[in-house]
C-alpha cells in the first residue's frame, strides 16, 4: 500500500511538471509562426483547459501541504501573467459610460443574417439588434445578399439600417443566388474603402478611412480564414467532448488534421499582409475589428495586435466566448484599437441569432 501511495505521488508529480511545461509554451504559443511549426498553433488551442488544470495542482498540493509543488504552480502563472489576464480578464462595468470623443463600435458575424428575410410583418433578429445596437460603426462578416426581391436583398438591408448613411461593401463570392462578403456601415464618412489582397477563396479583409468631426481612422475589417470544418467534423467534435472515447478522438482527429493545419497557415500568412496595413496606417487613430477564426492566444491575434490594445482584454469580463456551436468555446472576435483610444465595456452580447455573438465596445479618443 505504502509502494503504491509512492508511485502515485511521482505520477503525479511528473503529470504536474508535464501541465506546467504545456502551459508555459501555450501561453506563448503565438510567437511562433504556424508556417515553421504547427505544434505550438495546436497547444495554443489547449492554453484554457492547461490553465485549469494546472490551478487543480495547486489546489491538490495545498491540500497535501506540500508547498514546493505549490510554488511551482505559482511561479507559472507569475511566467504567464500576461497571457492569463488577456485570456481571462475581469473588469468591472464603468458607468455612466463618458460622452465626450466616444465611439460605440459592433463587430458581428451575422451568418447571412440567418439567411432570413426582413418584413414589418416578419422583422430578421439580426437587423434588429443592429437597428437597436445604437452602435457608431458596425463591421459585419458573412454578410449576404440574395438576388431575387422575394428575399433579403440589398436594397431591404439598406432601408433598414437607414441610420446608416455610410457603407462599404466587399462581395467575396457569389453564387446564383446570393452574394456573400464583409460590410462597413458607418454614421461617419467613409472613404477610400479598398479590399486587402491576400490568399482565400471566400473569406477577406478590407480598409476604411472614416472621418470622426476632425478626427480621422483608420478601420480594417476582417473575416480571416476559417477551419471549414462540416456539420459532421463539428458533430464529431461534439461527441468526443460529451464521451470522451477512444472511438470518437480517432474519428476526430483525421478531419481535424486535415483541416486545421492548412486554416493555421493560410491565416498566417494573411495576418502578416493585416499587421503590414496596421504598421502602415497613416492616421493617428488606428481600428481592427472582425472574426479572426483564431482564439487570443494565437499566431494570428498576437501578429495582428502589435502594437495596438485589445479592446476586450483591456476591458471585458471572463473569456468572452464569442462562438456558440458545438463546444467550441473560444473568443475568435476581436476589437483592437491604437493606444491613444480607451476602451469602455467590451461586451460580448449573449442572443444566438446566429452561430456568432456579437461584440461592441464604446471606444474614447484621446484618452
Amino acid at each position: 500500500m505504502k509502494t503504491l501511495r509512492i508511485f502515485l505521488q511521482f505520477l503525479f508529480v511528473v503529470v504536474n511538471i508535464i501541465v506546467v511545461v504545456l502551459f508555459v509554451l501555450a501561453a506563448y504559443s503565438s510567437r511562433f509562426s504556424p508556417e515553421k511549426n504547427l505544434f505550438f498553433s495546436y497547444l495554443g488551442l489547449g492554453f484554457p483547459v492547461l490553465c485549469v488544470l494546472n490551478i487543480l495542482f495547486i489546489l491538490y498540493w495545498l491540500f497535501q501541504w506540500e508547498w514546493k509543488f505549490i510554488l511551482i504552480g505559482l511561479i507559472s502563472f507569475l511566467i504567464c501573467w500576461n497571457p492569463v489576464k488577456n485570456y481571462f480578464p475581469f473588469h468591472s462595468k464603468v458607468a455612466p459610460v463618458p460622452q465626450e470623443n466616444v465611439l460605440k463600435v459592433l463587430t458581428y458575424n451575422v451568418m447571412g443574417f440567418g439567411y432570413k428575410n426582413h418584413t414589418k410583418l416578419s422583422p430578421n433578429k439580426i437587423i434588429e439588434y443592429i437597428v437597436n445596437s445604437d452602435a457608431d460603426i458596425v463591421c459585419l462578416q458573412e454578410y449576404a445578399e440574395h438576388k431575387s426581391e422575394k428575399y433579403l436583398t440589398r436594397e431591404k438591408i439598406f432601408n433598414a439600417l437607414s441610420m446608416y448613411p455610410y457603407r462599404s461593401i466587399f462581395i467575396l463570392s457569389n453564387t446564383k443566388f446570393m452574394s456573400y462578403g464583409i460590410a462597413v456601415f458607418s454614421k461617419y464618412p467613409i472613404s477610400d474603402s479598398r479590399r486587402i489582397k491576400y490568399e482565400s477563396s471566400f473569406n477577406g479583409s478590407s480598409v476604411h478611412q472614416i472621418k470622426v468631426k476632425d478626427k480621422n481612422i483608420t478601420l480594417i475589417n476582417n473575416h480571416l480564414e476559417s477551419f471549414k470544418l462540416t456539420s459532421e467534423d463539428r458533430s464529431r467534435y461534439s461527441a468526443f467532448i460529451k464521451n470522451m472515447g477512444s472511438d470518437t478522438f480517432d474519428e476526430l482527429r483525421g478531419a481535424i488534421q486535415q483541416k486545421l493545419g492548412p486554416a493555421f497557415v493560410i491565416r498566417a500568412k494573411q495576418a502578416n499582409i493585416v499587421a503590414e496595413e496596421v504598421k502602415n496606417a497613416k492616421n493617428d487613430y488606428v481600428l481592427v475589428c472582425g472574426d479572426f477564426n483564431d482564439t487570443p492566444i494565437s499566431y494570428a491575434h498576437h501578429t495582428i495586435q502589435g502594437p495596438l490594445v485589445d479592446a476586450f482584454s483591456e476591458s471585458g469580463w471572463g473569456m468572452g466566448i464569442s462562438y456558440n456551436q458545438n463546444f467550441f468555446l473560444f473568443r475568435i472576435d476581436n476589437i483592437l484599437h491604437s493606444a491613444n483610444m480607451k476602451a469602455i465595456n467590451c461586451t460580448v452580447d449573449n442572443v444566438r441569432y446566429s452561430d456568432h455573438y456579437p461584440m461592441w465596445c464604446y471606444l474614447q479618443l484621446d484618452k
